[in-house]
Order: structure tokens, then sequence, then C-alpha cells
């Protein structure tokens, strides 16, 4: 385990940036926390489009909801009550705070986690551009929060992988998951007179 751990902490001061140009760091603090964000607004358009489209961003969201709240909390809680887990990147350097992240439990990335449910569930639901745009802006916005000393690169691994999980929990499920968005979905529509 130390092995692994010695291991991501090379490959995150490979990426981590200390002293960069303020005007490139203020560009690097909005990828790495202002894409996550697209989300809803990717989900709000998606859901009033069609129906198909509206039970699939139902799906997403339930999925970034299990990735988010669940898995990243549960793994994150254990590993913090049970091994102490290390802080943030950023507190090496002394800062207390950093764009409203405080210095502990960094491990795993809940918005890697988010970011991937979305890339994984818009090519499993067949979006390929959605996938690629969040592909492309999620790894982006992930390293980024390496580069500026948010996540430690283990983190960021960790949070995809969780994210995947979560997206194969609910394509599992996927059968049972959809009859109970289309009941609720009739139910709405019958009492609100819509289609």
């Amino acid at each position: 385990m130390s092995s692994l751990l010695v291991l991501d902490q090379k490959i995150t001061f490979l990426l981590y940036l200390e002293s960069i140009d303020p005007t490139l760091t203020n560009t690097i603090y909005f990828i790495a926390s202002g894409f996550v964000y697209v989300i809803p607004i990717v989900l709000l358009v998606m859901f009033w489009r069609s129906h198909r489209d509206r039970i699939v961003s139902m799906k997403i969201f339930l999925a970034a909801l299990l990735a988010w709240q669940g898995l990243t909390t549960v793994v994150g809680d254990y590993l913090y009550t049970h091994y102490l887990f290390r802080d943030r990147p950023f507190t090496g350097r002394g800062i207390q705070e950093l764009f409203f992240e405080q210095p502990h439990k960094a491990f795993p990335s809940d918005h890697a986690a988010v970011l991937m449910v979305v890339i994984v569930a818009a090519f499993a639901y067949r979006y390929p551009k959605l996938g690629y745009v969040f592909l492309i802006g999620g790894v982006l916005s992930s390293l980024a929060r390496v580069v500026i000393g948010f996540h430690w690169f283990g983190d960021i691994l960790a949070g995809w992988l969780l994210g995947a999980i979560a997206v194969g929990v609910i394509w599992l499920f996927d059968r049972p998951i959809t009859v109970a968005f289309e009941w609720v979905i009739k139910k709405f529509s019958r009492s609100y007179g819509r289609r």
C-alpha cells in the first residue's frame, strides 16, 4: 500500500504547479471547479427534449447521486475513520482552505466520480457527442484539480472508478429503474395534464 501512495505522490507532484502565472491559475481554477456545473444544465436540457432523453437524464442523475453521495462518501469516510487517510496536497504549502475546499477528505474525488458517471452513461446510452465532450472536459477538469493541489492523482483515479461502478449499478438495474421512471412520468402527466 505504501508503494502505491509513494507512486501516487510522485505522479501528483509531476503535475502539481506550485507557482504559475495568476491568469493561468484562474483559468485552471475555473476548469478544475467550473466544468462540473455543466452537468445540471445538460441534464435539464435532456429532460425537456424527448421522452427517451427524460428517462436517460433521470438515470444519469441517479447514477451521479449514487457516486457522489453514496460511493465516494462511504469509501472516503471508511478510509478516514480507519486509516487517517492523507489531506489534500495544498496543505503541504500551509494553506488552510483553497477555493472553498477544506484540507481533509480528498479521497476519492467526488468531482471526478460525477464527471465519469456522465462520460460512461453518455456512451452506454448512445449519446456519443455528449460522451466525447464530457470525456475531454472531464479529463481536463479532473487533472486540473491535481495541477492546483485540490487532489492527489490517486484521488482522481478512485473517483473515476467509483463513477464507472455507479453507472454499472444503474445499468444492472436498468429495466426496473426504467419501469419506475415511466410510472412516475405517467403519474405526473396525469396529475398535471401533461404528455
